[in-house]
């Protein structure tokens, strides 16, 4: 088997893998969607709590998932076309992908802050609630990784002008 239907079934598997990511996702947003309804429902008296600041603030690093995941589909469809992966086009992808998880990671981070700190706080002071989620920046070391990869790609770039140049 070549190389190049190699990398064909694996860009497959892979749209396979992000289209079930999209399709959890997807699950989980709905989900969050039902808790943060019901979930206000039972702290109408007493709380300084309004459910929909708490919907708009959490939900902030949505548009960026979906961003991700659309480029993802993007690069996984131009390998599985048996186009060259690389090009300055791909290597811009892979640095738009690169800022997304820096600042998804950023987002979920001051998103948990402020609700932490002006909304979940109750009027009984010896009751509170703490959101807290977090890989420990994992998300934004992976972001400058995949920068240093799109930075890799874009040399190579280079040195494949070069060579075509002088031959």
């Amino acid at each position: 088997m070549s190389d190049t239907k190699k990398f064909r079934r694996t860009a497959l598997v892979l749209s396979v893998i992000a289209g079930l990511v999209t399709l959890w996702f997807t699950f989980q947003q709905v989900r969050s969607i039902y808790f943060t309804l019901t979930f206000s429902s039972y702290f109408s008296d007493g709380t300084i709590f309004p459910p929909y600041t708490f919907f708009a603030i959490s939900f902030a690093s949505v548009p960026i998932m979906l961003a991700s995941l659309i480029i993802c589909f993007s690069l996984l469809h131009s390998i599985r076309k048996n186009e060259t992966p690389f090009t300055r086009k791909n290597t811009i992808k892979l640095k738009v992908v690169a800022v997304l998880l820096v600042v998804f990671e950023l987002c979920v981070f001051a998103s948990q802050r402020i609700i932490n700190t002006f909304f979940l706080r109750f009027a009984d002071d010896s009751l509170m609630f703490v959101m807290e989620v977090s890989l420990g920046g994992v998300v934004a070391v992976l972001g400058m990784v995949v920068y240093c990869i799109a930075l890799v790609f874009e040399y190579g770039i280079s040195l494949q002008n070069q060579v075509d140049e002088t031959l």
